[in-house]
């Protein structure tokens, strides 16, 4: 599997006992019909709980936002779902209080490096 800078959600981003926001990604609306793959990871320190939402909006401030998908068995490997608006990005609700989570889009999750 191959990261893109440009698709990437969360790099390594530090758990914490929180919510939290990940970069916003603007795709552009609509759906292909070979869609990308919500790849997401973590690295579990400890015991604790991880919930991941795919939030869609028309506007780059979520101001009016959908939310398509929400996970909590990981790692995701996941075409990304109908119902894109233009923008994405995850809210991820951790009780983690270390660890780290990886996430972008990526084309093919099983290519080998």
């Amino acid at each position: 599997m191959i990261f893109d800078a440009e698709n990437m959600f969360f790099e390594g981003k530090e758990l914490s006992a929180s919510t939290l926001q990940s970069d916003i990604l603007k795709v552009g609306p609509g759906e292909a019909s070979d869609p990308l793959i919500l790849f997401v990871q973590h690295k579990k320190e400890g015991s604790g709980t991880l919930s991941v939402s795919l939030v869609t909006s028309e506007t780059e401030d979520f101001s009016e936002s959908t939310t398509l998908a929400t996970y909590e068995a990981f790692p995701v490997k996941a075409k990304l779902p109908r119902g894109n608006k233009g923008y994405l990005k995850l809210t991820a609700a951790s009780t983690y209080s270390a660890g780290a989570i990886t996430a972008g889009l990526v084309i093919d999750d099983d290519v080998l490096v």
